[in-house]
């Protein structure tokens, strides 16, 4: 959710209604306009709400005789802190009197500034809090201003912060109630489910190993650090936050950085650097751009500071070094909590203070009652006897395990119970494996099938080309790989690709092995160095290996097999997918190989020989990532020819393809990959018309491209045209062209200066990317006719406007023009209701109003660089975007 700062004023009193039936504050912020300086307001306001605090506002003024306003009231109730701005005339203002007079009668937590004056003078009424009580008098009852009097006395005494000459400063002192609201409100603290059962005594545990005491929640000296050990799946990360929320309060700053392995991983290490830094100066900073620089900057910015970091999922010291690699980078009484799979991770601190925690599976009675937390709805009928102490047992009491399996039970009949119980019962172990185990043998065999594919074979590889080999095979992909991701057994990234869990990779990797343990060429799926080179070399018949992975011999100490021979092929007459990798193959066969092939991966085919050796006519899939083989004509119509069945062919990279791309009547291609082949591209003949179901059509940096090929505008199919660093200097398209086109991406063509009025043509256009071509100086009106395009990105082109046209792109969602010319802020887009993310970054001609008024779905806003003043918004929340990127002095406005 949004940080929000609410401005009364700004609301109606009925939409204000509205929002208070379902808004609660953390802070409410009360003062006298004319004493609080404007800066100092609104940098304590950026304070607040750059630290995550929900903050109220209040800028009207009541006159005397008034009541205090109800929503006021309200506002005052549902806030957890209440902060008065106590200045010199502070008491002249019936309403700031009116509401500490509420803060006080609601019994809220009130932590008081001393604006300018003394708490003395605010609690005895001297000075010009006297004077002003005279004029209150003058004015009000009695009863009215002996309470005023008496709430005011109970704040002053109340231990606050005092700004003496606001001329010399404030930011230390906001950075000080800052500090101390995330004490007071607990913020940072870490989501936990509340189904928790028997945590308790490994909490304890916990807190005297961290050198914390329970009695007076004192944290010893020196620092340390605690490793978080334990079987996947048994609550390592969940005891970890339980500990991090109970303690996190006695440190000066706290961070709970998770995943981390997974990060690293994926090269997210500068993001995790940046939380860090984030969380532990608890506000704005500059964030770094590169892993040197933020270790620098972690090195040596928090040495004072005592602060407590959880660092999850690490399991190696190469993943915690650029974030904490010695305990002195950080101030005494610091402490540092790990979460692991290796014991072994914490012997690199070379300090006397570190400690394993192992946390062990569940007892049976935390079992049970975790179990029926999940597995039974409220009122549940007890008619299921011993079952649920079975199942328990059967899952190794692990939480994880209990709770996936007791999700999955609850609402389903005891038959069901009962079946589940058998599939449980005998295969378990005491380690991870039964625990994830338990949830694959509730899918069906064809997405087990998918699952181990993937576990094997294709993580990080792009999910549709996969999908091609399982329709091949009836393996139901859709539905399967809907399955894993309801499960949970795999994700799909922002890049389309695979993702899978370690874990879970190891276990779909144990049970191939487990089909046959000490005979690897009875499994079906090798990808092993030495399983796969002890299989081909016993040339023994193999009919269970259907996928097989060929990589380079990169050991020294083991002959060469980076050459195999056909012969070694011979034996594998059931193998469906083979991927090879820089890796040639020596013989003469008499007959073709693997007649059963439906994918070939060879990366680096150094000879033609080699390939036309392979049985190719079942094959929907053949990659020859670059390859160095040499096709003619001939070659090219002998390959058409012999792969008759191609759904997806990859030529990226081959630079000496010289034939003509000419394809039959009968081919049923539908994803063609010619990234980078200089001199096929030149030659695509108008045959290509022919691939009626040609879906994406990739010809990145494909020089010998000037135009679209007339061909093309046939392709009735095509979703996806790729043309990125082509030399095309014109985008036009014939009438009736490409009516399913729905993703059009043009980045970095040099050459490419105009896109003609034809762009409307392509009606079911989705997704237009011209980033980086700097020759193109402006769009057609008849952009405007895109009406289904949901990203547009413009960036680092000679772009000045937008058509007026513009206005008519109403699903539009993304539009980036980043370092483009823009003048003034697009009166074309300002009222396009589904746009999310605006990047107008190092426009610097942009100047003048950014006005997202009529913005209503912008969640993504950036501004960096212009030479905007103002961004007018309806009102505070419009301005609460998750990410909101302002040069410095650029003024918030919100329009009534």
């Amino acid at each position: 959710m949004g940080i929000c700062v609410r401005n009364c004023c700004s609301s109606s009193a009925n939409a204000f209604a509205e929002e208070l039936a379902v808004c609660n504050y953390q802070v409410f912020l009360s003062f006298r306009g004319p004493d609080v300086r404007r800066n100092f307001l609104e940098c304590f306001s950026d304070h607040l709400t750059g630290s995550g605090f929900i903050v109220f506002t209040d800028r009207e003024e009541i006159e005397y005789g008034e009541r205090i306003d109800t929503k006021i009231v309200e506002a005052i109730k549902r806030s957890d802190v209440c902060i008065p701005i106590l200045s010199n005339n502070f008491a002249s203002s019936p309403a700031c009197l009116m509401e500490v007079a509420q803060m006080v009668e609601s019994e809220k937590t009130i932590l008081p500034i001393f604006y300018g004056v003394k708490p003395g003078v605010v609690c005895r009424q001297q000075g010009t809090y006297g004077e002003s009580f005279v004029d209150q008098e003058k004015r009000s009852d009695t009863e009215t201003i002996s309470k005023w009097k008496t709430s005011l006395a109970n704040v002053a005494g109340i231990k606050g912060f005092e700004l003496e000459d606001v001329s010399s400063g404030y930011h230390e002192l906001l950075r000080n109630v800052v500090s101390k609201l995330w004490q007071l409100l607990e913020m940072g603290k870490e989501d936990v489910t509340e189904n928790l059962v028997g945590i308790h005594s490994n909490v304890q545990e916990m807190m005297r190993k961290l050198g914390v005491h329970n009695v007076d929640g004192q944290v010893a000296e020196g620092r340390c650090v605690v490793a978080v050990c334990g079987l996947p799946g048994v609550g390592k990360t969940t005891l970890a936050k339980v500990v991090y929320n109970k303690i996190s309060h006695l440190f000066d700053a706290c961070s709970f950085l998770k995943d981390v392995r997974a990060e690293t991983a994926q090269k997210n290490l500068v993001s995790l650097q940046n939380k860090l830094i984030r969380d532990l100066k608890r506000g704005n900073f500059q964030e770094v751009k590169f892993s040197d620089q933020g270790t620098k900057v972690i090195k040596c910015l928090f040495r004072r500071k005592r602060v407590l970091i959880v660092l999850d999922d690490v399991d190696d010291f190469e993943q915690i070094k650029p974030l904490a690699e010695n305990l002195t980078w950080f101030g005494p009484g610091s402490r540092i909590i790990l979460t692991t799979r290796r014991k072994d991770v914490i012997k690199h601190y070379k300090i006397q203070e570190i400690n394993e925690h192992e946390v062990l599976p569940m007892n049976e009675n935390h079992a049970l009652e975790l179990f029926c937390k999940h597995a039974f709805r409220p009122g549940h009928p007890d008619d299921y006897g011993s079952l649920p102490t079975e199942i328990i047992s059967a899952v190794g009491k692990l939480p994880f395990a209990i709770e996936i399996v007791g999700s999955y039970l609850n609402g389903k009949s005891p038959e069901i119970w009962r079946e589940t119980l058998d599939k449980l019962k005998g295969e378990l172990e005491k380690g991870v494996e039964p625990m994830l185990k338990a949830s694959y043998d509730l899918l069906d065999e064809n997405t087990k099938e998918i699952f181990l594919d993937i576990a094997c074979f294709f993580i990080g590889v792009d999910k549709t080309i996969p999908y091609y080999m399982w329709e091949a095979r009836k393996r139901f992909p859709n539905r399967g790989v809907h399955e894993l991701q309801n499960m949970s057994f795999i994700k799909i990234s922002e890049a389309k690709e695979f993702w899978m869990h370690d874990q879970l990779k190891i276990l779909g990797r144990e049970l191939v092995k487990k089909e046959n343990p000490k005979n690897p060429g009875k499994r079906s799926r090798l990808w092993d160095y030495k399983d796969v080179q002890t299989t081909l070399r016993k040339k023994k018949c193999t009919e269970n290996v259907e996928a097989l992975r060929v990589t380079p011999n990169y050991n020294q100490d083991e002959p060469d097999c980076n050459c195999l021979h056909y012969d070694d092929f011979h034996h594998l007459s059931n193998l469906k997918f083979l991927e090879l990798t820089n890796v040639g193959i020596e013989g003469n066969p008499e007959n073709l190989l693997l007649s059963n092939l439906l994918w070939l991966d060879w990366h680096g085919c150094p000879e033609k020989s080699n390939l036309f050796a392979l049985d190719m006519k079942k094959l929907v899939i053949l990659n020859l990532c670059s390859s160095r083989v040499t096709l003619n004509l001939e070659d090219w119509e002998k390959l058409m020819l012999n792969a008759g069945s191609l759904k997806v062919l990859n030529l990226k990279g081959c630079p000496w393809i010289t034939a003509s791309l000419g394809f039959p009547n009968s081919m049923s291609l539908e994803c063609l990959i010619l990234e980078g082949c200089l001199l096929a591209t030149s030659t695509i003949d108008e045959s290509i018309s022919r691939l009626e179901n040609l879906v994406s059509l990739n010809m990145k940096h494909c020089l010998s491209v000037k135009h679209l090929p007339q061909a093309l505008c046939s392709l009735k199919a095509l979703k996806e045209l790729l043309i990125d660093g082509t030399k095309i200097e014109r985008l036009h398209f014939e009438e009736g062209s490409l009516p399913a086109l729905e993703i059009l991406s043009a980045c970095e063509c040099e050459v490419l200066g105009e896109v003609t009025e034809s762009i409307g043509l392509l009606k079911n256009l989705q997704k237009l990317t011209l980033r980086s071509c700097r020759q193109l100086k402006g769009l057609p009106h008849f952009i405007g006719k895109l009406v289904w395009l949901r990203q547009m990105d413009l960036s680092y082109t000679l772009i000045n406007e937008l058509p007026s046209s513009v206005k008519d792109l109403k699903n539009l969602q993304v539009l980036k023009m980043v370092h483009t010319y823009l003048e003034g802020f697009p009166e074309a887009i300002k009222d396009l209701e589904k746009l999310q993310e605006l990047d107008f970054t190092h426009c610097e001609s942009l100047s003048g109003d950014c006005d997202i008024t009529g913005l209503s779905s912008l969640r993504i806003l950036r501004l960096k660089c212009t030479r905007i003043s103002r961004v007018l918004a309806r009102d505070h929340r419009q301005l609460s975007l998750y990410i909101l990127e302002l040069d410095d002095g650029v003024d918030k406005q919100t329009v009534s």
